[in-house]
Protein backbone atom coordinates (compact mmCIF):
# COMPACT_ATOMS: atom_id res chain seq x y z
CA UNK A 1 0.00 0.00 0.00
CA UNK A 2 1.47 3.75 -1.00
CA UNK A 3 1.48 5.98 1.27
CA UNK A 4 -0.34 9.11 0.13
CA UNK A 5 2.16 11.38 2.77
CA UNK A 6 5.02 10.68 0.63
CA UNK A 7 4.05 11.85 -2.60
CA UNK A 8 0.94 13.54 -2.42
CA UNK A 9 1.28 15.12 -6.43
CA UNK A 10 0.68 11.28 -7.42
CA UNK A 11 -2.83 11.11 -5.28
CA UNK A 12 -5.67 13.49 -6.76
CA UNK A 13 -9.13 14.07 -5.15
CA UNK A 14 -11.36 11.01 -4.95
CA UNK A 15 -14.92 12.61 -5.48
CA UNK A 16 -16.60 10.64 -2.69
CA UNK A 17 -18.55 14.05 -1.77
CA UNK A 18 -19.71 14.52 -5.36
CA UNK A 19 -20.21 11.19 -6.39
CA UNK A 20 -22.57 10.56 -3.43
CA UNK A 21 -24.18 14.21 -4.15
CA UNK A 22 -24.83 13.28 -8.07
CA UNK A 23 -25.86 9.43 -7.15
CA UNK A 24 -28.28 10.89 -4.59
CA UNK A 25 -29.47 13.52 -6.65
CA UNK A 26 -30.07 10.45 -9.90
CA UNK A 27 -32.04 8.80 -7.69
CA UNK A 28 -34.34 11.55 -5.68
CA UNK A 29 -34.51 13.06 -8.77
CA UNK A 30 -36.42 10.01 -10.16
CA UNK A 31 -38.45 8.94 -7.57
CA UNK A 32 -39.16 13.11 -6.83
CA UNK A 33 -40.20 12.89 -10.19
CA UNK A 34 -42.70 10.11 -10.60
CA UNK A 35 -43.99 10.99 -7.04
CA UNK A 36 -44.68 14.07 -7.91
CA UNK A 37 -46.79 13.09 -11.44
CA UNK A 38 -48.45 10.69 -9.30
CA UNK A 39 -49.52 13.04 -6.29
CA UNK A 40 -50.75 15.43 -8.94
CA UNK A 41 -53.06 12.99 -10.71
CA UNK A 42 -54.36 11.72 -6.93
CA UNK A 43 -54.83 15.55 -6.39
CA UNK A 44 -56.66 15.98 -9.40
CA UNK A 45 -58.70 13.14 -9.23
CA UNK A 46 -59.41 13.74 -5.25
CA UNK A 47 -61.02 17.61 -6.42
CA UNK A 48 -63.33 16.16 -9.09
CA UNK A 49 -64.89 13.06 -6.55
CA UNK A 50 -65.36 15.93 -4.23
CA UNK A 51 -66.90 18.62 -6.54
CA UNK A 52 -69.61 15.55 -7.79
CA UNK A 53 -70.17 15.17 -4.48
CA UNK A 54 -70.38 18.82 -3.35
CA UNK A 55 -69.21 22.32 -4.69
CA UNK A 56 -65.51 22.46 -3.54
CA UNK A 57 -63.21 25.70 -3.85
CA UNK A 58 -60.14 24.29 -5.73
CA UNK A 59 -58.00 27.39 -3.56
CA UNK A 60 -58.34 24.77 -0.44
CA UNK A 61 -56.10 22.77 -2.99
CA UNK A 62 -53.94 24.79 -4.23
CA UNK A 63 -50.72 24.12 -2.40
CA UNK A 64 -51.33 20.10 -2.94
CA UNK A 65 -51.78 21.34 -6.49
CA UNK A 66 -48.52 23.75 -6.71
CA UNK A 67 -46.23 20.37 -4.75
CA UNK A 68 -47.77 18.29 -7.43
CA UNK A 69 -46.22 20.28 -10.15
CA UNK A 70 -42.92 21.53 -8.34
CA UNK A 71 -41.77 17.95 -7.53
CA UNK A 72 -41.51 16.74 -10.47
CA UNK A 73 -39.48 20.38 -11.67
CA UNK A 74 -37.17 19.66 -8.73
CA UNK A 75 -36.96 16.05 -9.56
CA UNK A 76 -35.77 17.13 -13.17
CA UNK A 77 -32.94 19.40 -11.87
CA UNK A 78 -32.01 17.28 -9.42
CA UNK A 79 -31.05 14.65 -12.65
CA UNK A 80 -30.01 17.43 -15.16
CA UNK A 81 -27.71 18.06 -12.31
CA UNK A 82 -26.57 14.52 -11.08
CA UNK A 83 -25.54 13.75 -14.59
CA UNK A 84 -23.87 16.95 -15.24
CA UNK A 85 -22.02 16.53 -11.58
CA UNK A 86 -20.71 13.29 -12.96
CA UNK A 87 -19.44 14.93 -15.90
CA UNK A 88 -17.12 17.10 -13.80
CA UNK A 89 -19.21 20.25 -14.59
CA UNK A 90 -19.42 23.53 -12.17
CA UNK A 91 -23.15 23.79 -13.63
CA UNK A 92 -23.88 20.63 -12.57
CA UNK A 93 -23.14 20.87 -8.66
CA UNK A 94 -24.79 24.61 -8.73
CA UNK A 95 -27.80 23.26 -10.23
CA UNK A 96 -27.71 20.69 -7.10
CA UNK A 97 -26.90 23.16 -5.27
CA UNK A 98 -30.11 25.57 -6.81
CA UNK A 99 -32.68 22.35 -6.79
CA UNK A 100 -31.99 21.63 -3.26
CA UNK A 101 -32.63 24.76 -1.50
CA UNK A 102 -35.61 25.30 -3.43
CA UNK A 103 -36.73 21.85 -2.58
CA UNK A 104 -36.03 22.37 1.58
CA UNK A 105 -38.23 25.67 1.20
CA UNK A 106 -40.49 23.60 -0.49
CA UNK A 107 -40.43 20.85 2.06
CA UNK A 108 -40.61 23.11 4.87
CA UNK A 109 -43.56 25.64 3.55
CA UNK A 110 -45.57 22.18 3.14
CA UNK A 111 -44.53 21.04 6.06
CA UNK A 112 -45.79 24.09 8.26
CA UNK A 113 -49.00 24.56 6.35
CA UNK A 114 -50.15 20.58 5.65
CA UNK A 115 -48.32 19.16 8.51
CA UNK A 116 -47.13 15.85 6.57
CA UNK A 117 -45.01 13.70 8.78
CA UNK A 118 -43.95 11.86 5.51
CA UNK A 119 -42.09 15.74 4.08
CA UNK A 120 -39.12 14.74 7.00
CA UNK A 121 -37.81 12.29 3.99
CA UNK A 122 -37.39 15.16 1.66
CA UNK A 123 -36.05 17.46 3.88
CA UNK A 124 -32.85 15.18 4.95
CA UNK A 125 -32.39 14.20 1.21
CA UNK A 126 -32.43 17.65 0.72
CA UNK A 127 -30.34 18.82 3.55
CA UNK A 128 -27.91 15.80 2.17
CA UNK A 129 -27.80 16.93 -1.98
CA UNK A 130 -27.07 20.70 -0.52
CA UNK A 131 -24.49 19.99 2.49
CA UNK A 132 -22.24 17.20 -0.37
CA UNK A 133 -22.11 20.16 -3.01
CA UNK A 134 -21.18 22.74 -1.06
CA UNK A 135 -18.16 21.12 0.74
CA UNK A 136 -15.02 22.51 -1.05
CA UNK A 137 -14.09 18.65 -1.51
CA UNK A 138 -16.61 18.57 -3.97
CA UNK A 139 -15.12 21.84 -6.17
CA UNK A 140 -11.68 20.40 -5.77
CA UNK A 141 -13.27 17.06 -7.55
CA UNK A 142 -14.86 18.76 -10.32
CA UNK A 143 -11.40 21.20 -10.58
CA UNK A 144 -9.35 17.73 -11.14
CA UNK A 145 -10.45 16.61 -14.18
CA UNK A 146 -7.95 17.42 -16.70
CA UNK A 147 -8.03 15.71 -20.00
CA UNK A 148 -4.75 13.41 -20.10
CA UNK A 149 -2.87 12.93 -23.12
CA UNK A 150 -3.45 9.80 -25.25
CA UNK A 151 -0.34 8.00 -24.66
CA UNK A 152 -1.01 5.39 -28.56
CA UNK A 153 -1.22 8.68 -29.99
CA UNK A 154 1.35 10.92 -31.14
CA UNK A 155 1.06 14.60 -31.10
CA UNK A 156 2.42 17.84 -33.26
CA UNK A 157 4.19 20.12 -31.45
Amino acid sequence: MRDSQANPESFGPHGATAVTAAVTALIAGLLSGIAGILWLLYVVVGIEDQARESPTEISRFSDLIAMGIVAPVIGLAWLVGGFLLLMYMKTGRVLLILASGVALVASVVQLVNRGFAVLYIPLAVSLLILSLCVVPATGRWIGSERLEPNPGVEHDV
